[in-house]
């Protein structure tokens, strides 16, 4: 008689929403992994896992994926204030102020609420990658890391050496779960030479990159009035815009930099709550939708959200456009559903390997509690409404289970791999300390 098959994991009696192309659900099913990846999807799979979960009816997801935040630290400081404002006053030089333990403090504050949200994928741009990227190591998190390369302000980020120097460090030391890439700041904050250069370098080392573009209409402004041209058309113009490159924002996106963005194959990844909270406007969403760019959803920072609550995202992404454009139709709840995950996916060049259940992807998989009051009535398949519930109603408070590569990074709701508890003095220690060092409180008028 043949040996039993056995798995590392089995996750038994789920609701699966795959999120592949035909949009295939299983009303009940098992999946199976083993060595990371997606071995078999089907109804009472024969064998048995070296753990199994019971999903209890519950629905099984891929992993969210968060393409565009910051590893930042101080939540709730600097609030309410104009972007090149909160940037120029407050940002910049608290950032020119920040050390690497301040981001590894950070770095266990976020990954453990991005693990709690479901989230099994995230891009970081921000300032010492290497602390955040070590703590990723433990977190399980599958990262893509982009060092914030400012020219101007001088000091107030990482520069392009202090990048290529992070890539050395650790291109391939966590090969196909943690990812470095470049991270120029934005077309006002670095000089397009520092892009053409970028867009060289990325190329020589098989990696990509990702910027802030066209969030305000002072950048549309400025941009224009420096170079005569569009941001989107000025790094055209210096080779910076391929396949490997993805954009944060694109609020102020014209029907020209929309058309660019679709034939070069550059991604956009969305960051409604940040662009509401910041005033600086509603993204084009549904047009670069039609023109057939890849689009991907971010929670952007701590700062400007201020979670990291991805279920948080579809919801106001889906409304604020329904509003905006005063049609309830527009960019319903499965499309925004699918932004997280395979659009979000795509714009990373990962979509090959994430982004939906499919047997050979990898195993990055999150379970949903939907056994509660504010997601019913959970109506059953064929006529369900199970989508809806997840993007209208669901909240990262209701994510029970977060497996990536098959290792279970969170179960009933408890962290495995990380220790908020034991972290949270020091993050309070290092917030305070940062604020000290970088005089915010009189940069906002609150001295005592």
């Amino acid at each position: 008689m043949a040996a039993e098959k056995e798995y590392d994991l089995i996750i038994r009696n789920g609701w699966l929403i795959t999120m592949d192309a035909a949009g295939t659900r299983y009303p009940s099913a098992d999946i199976a992994v083993e060595n990371g990846k997606i071995s078999a999807i089907g109804s009472s799979l024969p064998g048995s896992g070296k753990e199994e979960i019971d999903a209890k009816g519950n629905v099984v997801l891929p992993g969210l994926v968060d393409a565009h935040m910051h590893m930042t630290l101080l939540r709730g400081i600097g609030d309410d204030l104009p972007l090149m404002r909160w940037l120029y006053e407050v940002m910049f030089p608290k950032d020119a102020q920040i050390q690497a333990r301040h981001i590894h403090a950070a770095a266990i504050m976020n990954q453990a609420e991005l693990i709690r949200g479901g989230v099994t994928t995230f891009l970081d741009i921000f300032r010492f990658p290497s602390e955040s990227a070590a703590i990723a190591e433990q977190s399980g998190l599958r990262g893509v890391f982009c060092p914030q390369i400012i020219d101007e302000p001088a000091g107030a980020g990482e520069t392009l050496e202090s990048n290529l120097a992070f890539i050395e460090a650790w291109k391939d030391r966590v090969p196909e779960r943690l990812y470095t890439w470049f991270g120029p700041h934005a077309p006002y904050s670095n000089f397009p030479e520092t892009y053409a250069k970028i867009a060289e370098y990325a190329e020589h080392y098989d990696i990509g990159y990702h910027t802030h573009i066209c969030e305000t209409e002072d950048e549309v402004r400025q941009i224009k009035e420096k170079y005569g041209k569009s941001s989107v058309k000025l790094l055209d113009d210096v080779g910076a815009l391929n396949p490997r490159f993805s954009v944060a924002h694109g609020v102020h996106l014209s029907p020209e930099d929309i058309e660019l963005l679709a034939e070069r194959g550059v991604g956009v990844v969305h960051n409604p709550s940040s662009n509401m909270k910041l005033a600086s406007g509603v993204a084009p969403i549904p047009e670069l939708f039609a023109a057939g760019v890849k689009v991907g959803l971010g929670t952007d920072s701590n700062l400007s959200n201020n979670n990291l609550d991805m279920f948080e995202e579809m919801r106001i992404a889906a409304f604020l456009q329904k509003l905006y454009r005063k049609d309830p139709s527009v960019l319903p709840c499965e499309q925004v559903l699918r932004m997280a995950t395979m659009g979000s996916a795509s714009c990373l060049g990962m979509d090959h390997m994430i982004g939906s259940l499919e047997v050979g992807k990898r195993a990055d998989i999150i379970i949903m509690d939907m056994h509660q009051p504010h997601l019913y009535p959970l109506l059953p398949e064929p006529n369900t409404n199970v989508i809806e519930q997840l993007v209208y109603s669901a909240s990262a408070a209701d994510v029970w289970t977060t497996i990536v590569e098959g290792r279970v990074l969170m179960h009933e709701r408890q962290v495995r791999t990380l220790d908020w508890a034991a972290a949270q003095d020091l993050v309070v220690e290092m917030a305070q300390d940062l604020i000290s060092r970088s005089d915010i409180w009189r940069r906002l008028g609150r001295e005592a």
